[in-house]
C-alpha cells in the first residue's frame, strides 16, 4: 500500500472562491453537528474545527493552495475535501500520495471504510452523504461563524 497512506490536494483556483466553496460544504454539515470556521482575513487563512475539539481538521492558506491530509485517522479532512470538489468540481484535484488520482465524481458512499478506515461513526456517513450532495458555492457561503 505504498502511497496510499494519505491523500494529496491541489487547488488552482483564488482562495476566496475556495473559501467559499469550502464554506458551503461546513454549512450543509452545521445541519447535523457543530463546526467552528475562523478566517484570518489580514493572513488569508481559514481553519475549521468541530466544537468538541480545539484543533482544525483543515487549514487552507492562500500562500499555499496544496497540501496532503492522512487517509488513517481523522476523516474529516478528505470528507471536506471531497465535498469541496464535488459541489465546485475542479477547484481541487485530489490523488493519494503516489500520484493515483482519484476522481470524486465516481466515489461510493460504500467505499468510505475501506477508503478512511476511521470513518466508523454513522455520523461520518452523515456528513459524507451531505458532502457529495452538490450545491453551488455563493458569496454568502463565505461568512464564516468564529
Amino acid at each position: 500500500m505504498a502511497g496510499l497512506e494519505e491523500f494529496m490536494w491541489r487547488s488552482t483556483i483564488k482562495w476566496s472562491d475556495l473559501i467559499a466553496t469550502a464554506q458551503s460544504v461546513i454549512s450543509r454539515w452545521n445541519t447535523i453537528t457543530d463546526f467552528v470556521v475562523v478566517m484570518d482575513t489580514r493572513e488569508h487563512i481559514w481553519t475549521v474545527r468541530h466544537s468538541s475539539v480545539a484543533a482544525p481538521f483543515l487549514v487552507l492558506a492562500e500562500d499555499s493552495m496544496r497540501g496532503s491530509v492522512p487517509r488513517i485517522g481523522n476523516p474529516m479532512p478528505f470528507l471536506l475535501l471531497l465535498g469541496m470538489a464535488v459541489t465546485r468540481p475542479g477547484c481541487v484535484e485530489l490523488s493519494f500520495a503516489n500520484g493515483q488520482k482519484i476522481d470524486p465524481g465516481r466515489f461510493e458512499l460504500n467505499d468510505l471504510t475501506a477508503l478512511l478506515p476511521h470513518a466508523t461513526h454513522p455520523v461520518h456517513r452523515k456528513l459524507a452523504q451531505l458532502a457529495v450532495m452538490a450545491t453551488p458555492a455563493t458569496p454568502a457561503d463565505t461568512q464564516g461563524r468564529s
